[in-house]
């Protein structure tokens, strides 16, 4: 999970030095493209079980993939790496509010508080930057990222342990670039400069490499020993935003930020308990 976590940090930047000028069928096509590539490479040594692609499940998870990678590319685009990484990390949240909402986990009146805990920070994340130069839409796009990030982990820990992870990443990475070039269907695509080309090739690699880390992580094992090490998602995002973009959250959304992570991590503990 570690590994995923940086990887996706590292991509999302990627992404964004990408998506402020190019519309984004464009970009989840180009780095589809380089990210089929690295993903076919990677699982051809299971070839010969690539038709177990074609369970429900697998599908079902190559659809969360696509809506997760277009919401993000979008979110991106239109807000503040730290604001839209934080905002994914309610992500943990949803999941334990979904798994006892369909009776995989018991009712617990803690866990419901912690999680209203939690969307007050997310209110207290989008305010401080509701102005001017940050489109409210890149708000929504990263909690609808977040809710498509919950879905994609629930249905992976039912994916059945017999179809190999690279695999599902293969499926995921090829149906993320195929929406991509359908969605290019209704843009304007724009010459490519080298430095654009170069920054999706680097931002496939490491989707591609967070993608499997991410599957691997997530199978056979409860999700509540894995999902603390998301947080450190944020503490790279808010690293990485500052460097590169000098990009500093307001008191208000710091604050928002610890609610979020307090609420995680009591919901995890809780959940570990039971």
């Amino acid at each position: 999970m570690l590994v995923a976590m940086g990887c996706y940090v590292l991509n999302d930047v990627f992404v964004k030095l990408s998506a402020q000028q190019l519309p984004p069928g464009q970009v989840l096509a180009v780095r589809g493209f380089f990210a089929s590539l690295f993903a076919v490479a990677l699982a051809w040594g299971a070839r010969t079980r690539w038709r177990t692609a074609l369970c429900p499940l697998v599908e079902a998870r190559c659809g969360l993939e696509i809506t997760t990678a277009l919401t993000s590319v979008l979110a991106l685009s239109l807000a503040p790496l730290a604001t839209v990484s934080t905002l994914m990390m309610t992500a943990p949240l949803m999941i334990a509010v979904t798994a006892m909402a369909l009776h995989w986990e018991p009712w617990k009146s803690s866990r419901l508080v912690a999680a209203a805990v939690g969307f007050v920070g997310v209110l207290l994340v989008i305010q401080p930057s509701a102005r001017a130069d940050v489109a409210g839409s890149g708000h929504a796009c990263a909690v609808l990222c977040a809710a498509s990030l919950a879905a994609r982990d629930l249905v992976t820990r039912r994916i059945p342990g017999a179809i190999p992870s690279v695999v599902i990443t293969a499926a995921a990475t090829l149906a993320v670039c195929l929406a991509g070039v359908f969605l290019g269907l209704t843009e304007h695509w724009k010459a490519l400069a080298r430095h654009e080309i170069t920054a999706l090739a680097a931002a496939a690699s490491c989707a591609t490499l967070g993608s499997y880390a991410l599957v691997a992580a997530c199978r056979d094992v409860d999700l509540s020993v894995v999902t603390p090490f998301r947080y450190s998602f944020i503490v790279w995002a808010l690293l990485l935003g500052y460097v590169i973009w000098a990009d500093v959250p307001a008191p208000s959304a710091a604050l928002g930020l610890i609610l979020i992570i307090a609420a995680g991590a009591f919901t995890i503990r809780s959940t570990r308990r039971s």
